[in-house]
């Protein structure tokens, strides 16, 4: 939106914005120097800096609140899988040491699961994914975020955990920088902040006026179009020292880090 009706113009600010299909192209393109930064998670943020390439998290895209950036686990229609603890007599479709992973072992632990009792399946590709749990054949569970998961429930998917229904406020997407950029073009980022949020606000001041804009950049199916409300957002918003531990408590037990990074690490702060 903020690209749309030219608020980084205004700000002074040159941005291009490069759209990736895969998150592993667009880890790859920051990795060689190709962008300065780009919206990931914090696992993938933590691996950026594990291999040398030093960021920080700017602001959180989404997750700021449990509401936001909604995922889903959902079983296939033919299933009988409807509860958490049917998961035990199935499997989940995840993307091993990522987000998904992560989500579904703090799905676990606030409802009590046994982890030890559910099956995953590695299945990366999110379309892949969803096409797998709706024909119910190998694949009986998967977690997916929206908007497709979405869609897969109006295809006649169950819907087994709704994380925005459970106490805890587990994902969020967030918008990082490399370090070198943050200090020599300090003001540039500043500007660049102050058009994002800007596009925030007036977005939720009203939905209804950027919908169809939403619709078409969010790539969302036309089954669902009529009936899916694109996400509202929260300006000015980081991630808190308690989330970020929580992913660092994750990565290390899994050994994707020998040790944790401090927030001031993952986080700028000031």
């Amino acid at each position: 939106m903020a690209e749309h009706e030219n608020l980084f113009k205004e700000m002074g600010v040159p941005i291009q914005i490069v759209e990736f299909n895969s998150a592993l192209d667009q880890r790859k393109a920051m990795e060689s120097g190709a962008l300065d930064g780009m919206m990931t998670d914090m696992i993938v943020t933590s691996l950026l800096k594990k291999g040398g390439t030093d960021v920080r998290i700017i602001a959180t895209a989404l997750g700021a609140t449990p509401k936001e950036g909604r995922f889903l686990i959902v079983s296939s229609p033919n299933s009988t899988i409807q509860t958490p603890t049917d998961l035990y007599k199935g499997n989940v479709a995840i993307a091993h040491n990522t987000m998904m992973e992560y989500l579904l072992n703090q799905y676990e632990e606030e409802l009590h699961l046994d982890s030890t009792k559910i099956k995953t399946i590695q299945l990366p590709n999110l379309s892949l994914r969803v096409d797998a749990v709706l024909a119910g054949k190998d694949v009986k569970a998967a977690i997916l975020p929206d908007p497709l998961a979405s869609y897969a429930v109006q295809k006649g998917a169950h819907i087994v955990i709704d994380d925005t229904k459970l106490k805890g406020n587990y994902s969020q997407s967030v918008i990082i920088m490399k370090k070198n950029i943050l200090t020599q073009h300090a003001n540039e980022i500043s500007r660049f902040l102050s058009a994002y949020h800007l596009a925030i606000t007036h977005i939720n001041e009203n939905p209804t006026a950027y919908r169809t804009l939403a619709l078409q950049k969010a790539g969302i199916p036309k089954d669902i179009s009529n009936t899916y409300n694109p996400p509202s957002f929260t300006p000015h918003a980081l991630p808190s020292p308690q989330e970020v531990q929580q992913v660092m408590r994750w990565m290390v037990a899994k050994k994707l880090l020998p040790t944790p990074y401090t927030y001031e690490e993952m986080v700028k702060v000031s």
